[in-house]
C-alpha cells in the first residue's frame, strides 16, 4: 500500500512538473527532481504532491477495509455457524426496504412469490426485484425463476436463525 501510495507521489510530481515547464525533456526533468529538487517555479509542487500523496494513502486505507476487514454475509454466517446470533447480526445490517422484504418472507413461513411480496411490502415491483437481489448476493435469500415471476425463499440458516 506504501509503495503504491509513492509511486502515485512521484508519478503525480513527473506529471505536475511536466505541466508547469513544458518546454523540457521529460528525463531532464525528472533528474532535476530527483538530484537537485525543486527548483523556484516548481515549488507548488510539493504541497499539491503531498496532498496527492495524502489522498492516495486514504484511499488505500478505504479499499484495505472495505475489502479485507468488512467480510460478507456468506462468510460470516459459515465462520460463526448457524442460530439466532447470526441472523441477528444479519437483521442489524438491513435496510428497512430489505427488512419488509423479510419480514413479508418469514409471515409466509419462509417462502413467497416476488409478485406477492411486491403488494404486501408496499414496494414497487423493480425495487422489490432489487431488494431480492440484493438480499440474494449476499447469501440471505434463494431466489429461483418461477414463470413470470421469482420464488424467493429464506435460507435455512436464517429462517432457524429467526425462530429460535
Amino acid at each position: 500500500m506504501l509503495l503504491t501510495a509513492a509511486v502515485g507521489l512521484a508519478v503525480s510530481m513527473y506529471i505536475l512538473a511536466l505541466s508547469v515547464s513544458p518546454n523540457e525533456s521529460p528525463l531532464t526533468v525528472l533528474a532535476q527532481l530527483l538530484t537537485g529538487g525543486f527548483s523556484a517555479n516548481l515549488a507548488i509542487l510539493i504541497p499539491l504532491s503531498t496532498l496527492l500523496f495524502l489522498f492516495t494513502l486514504l484511499a488505500s486505507v478505504v479499499g484495505i477495509i472495505y475489502f479485507l476487514v468488512l467480510p460478507e454475509m456468506k462468510n460470516y454466517v459459515s465462520e460463526t455457524g448457524s442460530g439466532k446470533d447470526a441472523a441477528s447480526a444479519v437483521l442489524r445490517t438491513l435496510k428497512p426496504e430489505e427488512r419488509k422484504v423479510v419480514g413479508v418472507l418469514d409471515a409466509h413461513g419462509g417462502t413467497y412469490l416476488q409478485k406477492y411480496i411486491t403488494k404486501e411490502a408496499g414496494l414497487s415491483r423493480l425495487k422489490t426485484h432489487r431488494v431480492a437481489a440484493s438480499l440474494s448476493e449476499r447469501g440471505i435469500v434463494l431466489a429461483e425463476k418461477r414463470g413470470n415471476t421469482n420464488e424467493v425463499s429464506l435460507v435455512k440458516w436464517f429462517h432457524d436463525g429467526m425462530h429460535q
